[in-house]
Parts: structure tokens; C-alpha cells; sequence
């Protein structure tokens, strides 16, 4: 267990400084998306095999939804995946010699928009995770960090404008503690992106697209 949680804590950590340093460096606003891509497959490569690489307490709350997470471990999962993203936060606001990031970064999303753009790409998100890590047909395969680290380069892009394309409340929690986006709206992105993950996991699990394990 604690190797677990250490591969989360060491993923969701640079998951969100890659984020956070792509934001407030200033010309590097188009190609975050690609650069958050890119490192969020590589983390995910590097500690899947340790953890399934949730990264994401949305992730946490799929999988435990279709079956394959324990739910003793949940909130072991969901502490140390905040904790991470917290440390991150404050790292990025220390590392960060661009001055007040509000002058960097202006986003005051649309609420309606908000719910709804976050909830689909969350769930897109979550549905590909579960679809590539735990579905008993593609398991085993090679691509499945590519198509993690894929859609949330493209949701980035898609949605990224209209509301920051979070898809993650700890990453969530993150940009507030930066100041990307208002701790008013922080409520919304938990709300949308929890009841994505939650839709993912029953859709999933209903599906009957995965091996549950036997009770003893």
C-alpha cells in the first residue's frame, strides 16, 4: 500500500507543476495542452504499474464505482492525491518568477458552462481510463498512457478556454491555491467532475466490461 500511494503522490505532484509552470510561462499558453499530455502519459507509464496511476480523485472514484479499486483504500488514495497537488501548488507559486499570476491568467468561467463542459471531458476522461486500464478486453495493453495522456491533451484544447479543462478536483484545488481560477467556482468543478467519474464507473460496471473480483 504505502508504495501506492507514494507512485500517486509522486505523479499527481508533477502532473499539476507541469500544468501550473506551463500556465504561468509566459508564451507557453498554446502548447500546454501537448506538454500536459505528453507528461501525464509518461506518469502514468512510469507508475501504473504500481498504483493503476489515478492521479485524479475522479479516477479514484471510478474505479471503485465499477469494482476493481478496494474501497478500503479510497481515502487513502483521495488524501494522498490532494496532498500531492497542494505541494505542487505551493512549489509552482515558488518557482514562479513571472510575478502576479493574475495578470497572467484571467478566467472567470460561465457556471452553466462550467458544469457542462467539465462534466462531458471528465467524463470522456474517465470513460477512456477505465475503457483502456481495467476493461478485461484490452487488458494487458501497451497504448493505454498514450490514450490517457491523449484525451486530456485534446480536452485541453477543446475546452481549455471556456473553463481551464480541470477534469480533476485536486488539480482543481491546485489552480485556486494558485489563483487561476476563482475558489467561488471551486464547488462547480467538484460537483461536475464528481458526478462525471460517478456516471463513468456505473456506465461501465452496467456494461459488464470488466472481471470483478471474487469475494472470499
Amino acid at each position: 500500500m504505502v508504495n501506492k500511494l507514494i507512485a500517486e503522490f509522486i505523479g499527481t505532484f508533477f502532473l499539476y507543476l507541469i500544468i501550473a509552470m506551463c500556465v504561468i510561462t509566459p508564451g507557453a499558453e498554446s502548447l500546454t495542452p501537448l506538454a500536459v499530455g505528453l507528461g501525464l502519459a509518461a506518469l502514468v507509464y512510469a507508475c501504473g504499474h504500481i498504483s493503476k496511476a489515478h492521479f485524479n480523485p475522479a479516477t479514484t472514484i471510478t474505479f471503485t464505482v465499477a469494482g476493481t479499486h478496494p474501497k478500503r483504500d479510497f481515502w487513502p488514495y483521495i488524501s494522498v492525491i490532494v496532498l500531492a497537488a497542494i505541494c505542487a501548488a505551493i512549489t509552482a507559486r515558488f518557482l514562479n518568477t513571472h510575478g502576479d499570476v493574475a495578470a497572467v491568467v484571467t478566467l472567470d468561467p460561465h457556471p452553466l458552462r462550467l458544469i457542462v463542459g467539465e462534466f462531458l471531458f471528465t467524463f470522456a476522461l474517465m470513460w477512456i481510463c477505465v475503457n483502456v486500464a481495467i476493461a478485461k478486453t484490452t487488458r494487458g495493453n501497451e497504448f493505454y498512457a498514450l490514450a490517457i495522456g491523449a484525451i486530456v491533451a485534446a480536452g485541453a484544447y477543446a475546452i481549455g478556454p471556456v473553463t481551464f479543462a480541470a477534469f480533476n478536483p485536486a488539480i482543481t484545488l491546485a489552480m485556486c491555491l494558485n489563483d487561476f481560477i476563482p475558489w467561488s467556482m471551486f464547488p462547480l468543478y467538484v460537483l461536475a467532475q464528481s458526478a462525471a467519474a460517478l456516471a463513468a464507473g456505473l456506465l461501465f460496471r452496467w456494461m459488464g466490461l470488466v472481471d470483478l473480483p471474487k469475494k472470499r
